[in-house]
């Protein structure tokens, strides 16, 4: 037995009962309101916006429509055909060539607009959402929870992933003289579909 396999058989052995540390409840705290009204208001404050459907406009038309210049549109989803599936993404490198990335959120957050995204959605290439010039998330009024007390308790999402982000709207930073920017060091936007 090697020193890896002695320092990982004494870690497994030493770990503690999970039954003996079981959690407390979580208290909901907060204010309860899941609308979607609330929801894009945060989303509008971190920097998000809605892409908001002309008519009978399809996702399609309207990824189009916002995004006329976009050569690499990258689908994570089944109904949405894009000009590459996410499947068919190697590695970072590929990803960084991505101009518009369209991804389903199980889940969004109404107290801060944000949506949440792990490996079930990005195909196990985390970075793919980070390194997109833009990102289009699909969301659900119904999957709209009110605060993070509630997404902790409800959500399955959070006990089950494995790797786990909730985005809010493009990157930003304000580290020089207060001056925000957004798109410093990952997507420049971030819109979400209703569905």
């Amino acid at each position: 037995m090697n020193s890896r396999e002695m320092i990982l058989a004494r870690l497994r052995s030493n770990r503690p009962d999970p039954d003996v540390y079981l959690l407390p409840d979580i208290a909901i705290l907060g204010d309860q309101d899941r609308s979607r009204a609330r929801f894009e208001t945060s989303l509008a404050g971190m920097g998000g916006a809605v892409l908001e459907r002309q008519g009978e406009e399809t996702l399609a038309a309207a990824v189009a429509r916002r995004f006329p210049d976009a050569k690499i549109i990258c689908s994570a989803v089944p109904d949405y055909e894009g000009t590459l599936h996410i499947e068919d993404v190697t590695s970072p490198q590929q990803a960084a060539e991505t101009d518009v990335m369209v991804v389903r959120a199980p889940f969004g957050i109404a107290e801060t607009g944000s949506v949440f995204l792990s490996e079930a959605q990005l195909n196990h290439l985390n970075s793919a959402a980070h390194l997109a010039q833009h990102l289009v998330v699909i969301l659900s009024e119904q999957n709209i929870t009110a605060n993070m007390h509630t997404a902790y308790t409800e959500r399955q999402e959070f006990h089950t992933a494995h790797y786990g982000v909730l985005m809010s709207g493009p990157s930003a930073t304000a580290d020089i003289q207060g001056v925000l920017i957004r798109g410093a060091q990952g997507v420049r936007s971030l819109s979400v579909w209703w569905e």
